[in-house]
């Protein structure tokens, strides 16, 4: 009877630690700041319930969502259906919780694994097609800057009359530039990261594979708000349209 209630109570003190540290500081001001930024330990902790949770059930804890859901953003971990049984709460990043990140999966078919989805960057392109399709349907063309190539365009922040748009690398500190197609869809030209993570990761990209499908499998985030790209001579270039 010991044993049983020794491993009880094991089981209940590594829930509720487990529940401090997934909820983030016990500091509101730290907290805030905490829900910003990435965390390994978040990432770990969902991986370690949805391999439990499919191991127990079959299937995958997934919200529901329209087929033609682009597939960085199709697959959204809905922490509600492990809670409290296989996490004691939502990561104190995630957006559940107030933070910046929507937690998803890839590879769900093989090897289901969590990754983040920067809001904050889906936030700005939303806020960029927005301004491009108000002004296309003004003047009845794209704010066109330059000709980026295979059916791509730089945004030409000056004719729209707004502030140069840019969002947050995953891999570094630098800035990754918008662009849009010739359809007027805007999104991330995440060239720059994807070939920093391959030099530094030092992976290699089967043939005639996208290299986000890479990029996303080693890095902590997911290629969002992206079009797909092909590999030319070793470096990332926007895929033909």
């Amino acid at each position: 009877m010991w044993q049983s209630w020794r491993k009880s109570f094991k089981l209940i003190a590594s829930l509720a630690v487990l529940s401090v540290l997934l909820s983030g500081c016990l500091y509101p001001d730290e907290r805030k700041a905490e829900n910003q930024v990435p965390s390994v330990f978040y990432l770990e902790a969902t991986q370690k319930a949805i391999e439990q949770f499919q191991q127990d059930t079959g299937v995958l804890p997934i919200v529901t969502k329209q087929m033609d859901t682009p597939i960085f953003e199709k697959y959204e971990i809905d922490f509600r259906k492990m809670i409290p049984r296989y996490m004691p709460d939502a990561p104190g990043n995630a957006f559940e919780k107030g933070g910046v990140y929507k937690y998803v999966l890839i590879d769900v078919e093989t090897k289901p694994t969590a990754k983040l989805l920067n809001l904050g960057a889906v936030s700005t392109v939303a806020d960029v097609q927005s301004a491009v399709n108000r002004y296309r349907g003004y003047y009845n063309k794209l704010p066109i800057k330059d000709d980026l190539g295979n059916g791509y365009y730089s945004i030409d922040h000056e004719e729209l009359g707004v502030k140069t748009w840019q969002v947050p690398s995953t891999v570094g500190q630098n800035f990754l530039p918008l662009v849009m197609n010739a359809n007027g869809e805007v999104g991330i030209d995440y060239a720059s990261d994807i070939a920093q993570l391959l030099r530094e990761k030092k992976v290699e990209v089967p043939k005639n594979t996208d290299p986000r499908y890479v990029f996303a499998r080693e890095s902590m985030f997911v290629p969002a708000k992206s079009f797909p790209y092909e590999l030319v001579n070793g470096e990332p270039r926007l895929l033909k349209l």
